[in-house]
């Protein structure tokens, strides 16, 4: 049994921190200052975050965007391509799992539908 105390985990306003992991599970937390987010990706397996504060937008392959906020529940199913932003004035805090797989990416002439991250350098690890 492992426990960790987000709050703490939050105050070190890491971009990704790891939770747990084993062999076909992992959990992460995710900390994205305004203006920053993911790239344009998905995992093999379905995958689900939790926003534990702040707001966003999800972005589908498509274009389709969908706003997220404090306790919504987002779920994705098995290769969803989607892209997480962070469009509003506080961090967006989200905490993460998926059952371990591989994650894909967009190509770069596909990339040029998602919007661009902003602020990498401010919220590197």
């Amino acid at each position: 049994m492992d426990v960790k105390n987000l709050d703490e985990m939050i105050a070190t306003k890491k971009r990704n921190i790891r939770l747990f992991g084993t062999g076909n599970f992992r959990s992460w937390m995710l900390y994205f200052v305004p203006g920053d987010g993911t790239d344009m990706h998905y995992h093999t397996n379905p995958e689900t975050f939790l926003v534990l504060s702040g707001s966003g937008v999800v972005k589908g392959l498509k274009g389709e965007e969908r706003p997220i906020r404090k306790n919504e529940v987002l779920f994705l199913e098995a290769k969803d391509y989607y892209q997480i932003t962070n469009n509003g004035t506080e961090p967006l805090v989200c905490s993460a799992t998926v059952r371990r797989g591989s994650a894909g990416r967009i190509s770069k002439r596909m990339a040029r539908i998602a919007t661009p991250r902003r602020n990498r350098a401010a919220s590197a690890d």
